[in-house]
């Protein structure tokens, strides 16, 4: 996974950690949104090729304001490549979930994707972060990815890793190696990026 996507995935684990709300449906009554269920949610972000510019715009914000953050997390860390308590088949079942949700994507929305996750990991340096330039346009191509498919391919992916948690201890050691106000400041930028997406989507 680029680093782009990590990051929205371990800002939703902050998010969880400090009771937020979930990204794209509220958590059901009492409850916080597990770890994984919002990985989940935040690689499901995209939109369709005529709502560009909103999208675009939209990731150079969430891109500048959680660019302090993504630089603070250490990639390096085996933590951020695992799902401890999920079983090998439930994790296929899900990954099925989001090969169905690519390959409704819109060819070009989808290429373009690629690319610049291509391009994004190519540029990382020794501590795993990719230039700021590289991060705005994967975002804007995760954006554009899922505006394009129906909200409710989002959905089946949101569901499927909604039953995988890490663990009440990993949202403490996520904050601990932070800055508590620059991961807030990225999950706040990336709730406003998930609107225009989420206005976007078919």
């Amino acid at each position: 996974m680029a680093k782009a996507s990590k990051m929205l995935v371990v800002v939703a684990g902050v998010a969880a950690y400090c009771g937020w709300q979930g990204a794209f449906v509220p958590p059901p009554a009492g409850r916080h949104v597990p770890i994984a269920t919002a990985a989940g949610a935040a690689a499901m972000l995209g939109t369709a090729p005529a709502y560009a510019d909103k999208i675009d715009d939209a990731a150079k914000v969430l891109s500048e304001k959680s660019y302090p953050f993504l630089k603070e997390i250490d990639w390096t860390d085996g933590v951020y490549g695992v799902l401890p308590t999920a079983k090998p088949l439930e994790v296929l079942k899900a990954i099925d979930k989001m090969l169905v949700m690519g390959a409704a994507m819109d060819p070009e929305a989808l290429k373009a994707g690629v690319l610049a996750h291509s391009k994004a990991i190519k540029s990382i340096d020794g501590k795993g972060v990719t230039t700021l330039a590289d991060y705005t346009a994967t975002n804007a191509a995760i954006g554009h990815m899922i505006a394009s498919v129906p909200a409710s391919k989002t959905m089946d992916v949101y569901n499927a890793f909604n039953k995988f948690s890490l663990g009440k201890d990993v949202g403490p050691y996520m904050m601990s190696k932070v800055s508590a106000e620059d991961a807030k400041a990225a999950y706040k930028a990336f709730l406003e990026f998930k609107d225009v997406v989420k206005a976007s989507q078919r």
